[in-house]
Formats: C-alpha cells, structure tokens, sequence
C-alpha cells in the first residue's frame, strides 16, 4: 500500500514543481512590473506636463501647467497646478488668477475618447475646457452645453 502512495506522489512531484517554478515567474512578472510603475510615476507625470505644455505653446495659450498637485483621488483625471507664461507675452492671453489649476481628464463626447484640460478658478469653478489634440476642438464645439454643465458640476465636485 505505501508503495502505491510512493508512486502517485513521485508522478505528482515534478508536476508541483513545475507548476510552482511557473507561479513564481508570473509571480515575479508582476511584482517587477508594479514596482517599475510605482517608481515610474514622477517620470511620467514629467512627460505629460511636457507634452500638455507644448500643446498650450502650440494653440497660442499663456498658461502653462508646472506640477502634478496631490490631492485626494480624482477619479479618471489628475490635478496640476497652472501659471501664467510671463516670458511669452501674446495678444490674446487671458487675465489668470494666482492659484488656477487643471483637471487633466480624458473626454467623452460623440462616441470619441480625447484627452482634456478644464481650468478650474481658485474659487472653485470650471471656467473653462481646453482639448489637447485637433480631433478634441473639432468635437468639443458640437457637444451640447448640457454636456459640458454635467463634466463642470462632476470635476467641481471633485474640490
């Protein structure tokens, strides 16, 4: 009889040992990747400040973002702090209140997804939403007020 458990459990041995060098791997995939994305968020807040400003340059804008602000969750967006660009001096720059910032959020509007600026007051109310690609300005001027009132009411609540 023990014979008999001898030879069922040398069969299941490198069965078990194959599946827990399999596990390990996974096990270690995962970890190697959430510590790269933990460690590779200043990097990436970096990137897309960089790339957010350059857009704002490009439109002729005078504001421009300067950090990632820590607040409590946001949902699907992230807050930034936003200056006004002294350096560049513009005819249509716009009158900037000291301590505006954006709420970077994706854009749902017609069925299309675009990546989205609103600029919010310091007294806490949306004044206005920047798209940040041409695909985004095409369609934001043919969403319905009612939209844009329902993302306002949402990313004020969000204060």
């Amino acid at each position: 009889m023990s014979s008999e458990k001898n030879r069922s459990f040398d069969l299941l041995a490198p069965k078990m040992k194959d599946l827990a060098i399999l596990v390990g791997w996974i096990s270690g995939l995962i970890l190697i990747a959430s510590l790269t994305w933990y460690f590779s968020q200043p990097l990436r807040d970096t990137l897309l400040i960089r790339a957010i400003n350059k857009v704002l340059i490009q439109s002729g804008d005078s504001r421009l973002l300067t950090e990632k602000l820590t607040q409590k969750s946001a949902g699907t967006g992230a807050w930034y702090a936003m200056v006004n660009n002294t350096t560049r001096q513009n005819a249509n720059a716009r009158f900037f209140a000291e301590g505006t910032r954006a709420f970077v959020f994706v854009f749902i509007g017609d069925g299309y997804f675009f990546p989205c600026a609103a600029v919010v007051a310091p007294e806490g109310h949306v004044e206005e939403f920047i798209p940040l690609n041409n695909q985004g300005k095409r369609i934001i001027k043919q969403v319905s007020p009612g939209i844009l009132r329902i993302y306002s009411s949402r990313i004020e609540g969000l204060l």
